[in-house]
């Protein structure tokens, strides 16, 4: 029976041998092997494929640099002027699209966030780091004047809640 093609066994040679045991056995292991290929080939480690360096009409080159800010606002539960207080608010933009935003005010803990920027077609694609979901920015760059406009969380009283609003920047380059 072992040599046996499965066209020639019988009807009881032929049920035996699909027994539960041999199910078990060997049929289960596909899945498990197909789910095992599928984690290492999408979970290559690499996060940032998703992102694309250029736009339809701005690439990560055209907004590298240090960028200092002339205005900055944040639209949330309250209105509140960033650049009001004598602050100082700053964005740099590294080649690979790596930033790092920071808002220092005097007499408080600077706010640093971090993360990645990329392109969606017209649209600035900002990670930050330690989040799972991009946020979505409207971008325009004109005469070295960089303006940023897009919904986001930030925490600006620093008591470890988060707030949704409208950030707006308009930041000149440095």
């Amino acid at each position: 029976m072992r040599n046996q093609p499965i066209y020639s066994l019988s009807r009881r040679q032929l049920s035996s041998r699909w027994s539960w045991t041999y199910v078990l056995r060997n049929l289960l292991w596909i899945p498990l092997i197909s789910l095992s290929l599928f984690f290492l080939t999408g979970c290559n480690g690499d996060d940032d494929d998703d992102f694309s360096n250029t736009g339809n009409t701005l690439s990560i080159s055209d907004i590298q640099g240090f960028w200092m800010a002339t205005s900055a606002t944040f639209s949330g539960p309250e209105f509140i002027d960033l650049y009001e207080e004598p602050a100082s608010i700053t964005l740099s933009i590294q080649s690979n699209g790596r930033f790092t935003f920071m808002i220092k005010r005097p007499g408080e803990p600077d706010e640093v966030y971090t993360g990645k920027l990329g392109f969606d077609g017209d649209f600035l694609a900002v990670r930050f780091d330690g989040e799972d979901e991009d946020d979505s920015f409207f971008i325009s760059l004109v005469n070295d004047i960089l303006t940023l406009r897009g919904q986001t969380e930030l925490d600006l009283d620093g008591d470890g809640d988060f707030d949704l609003g409208i950030l707006e920047l308009i930041m000149e380059r440095n």
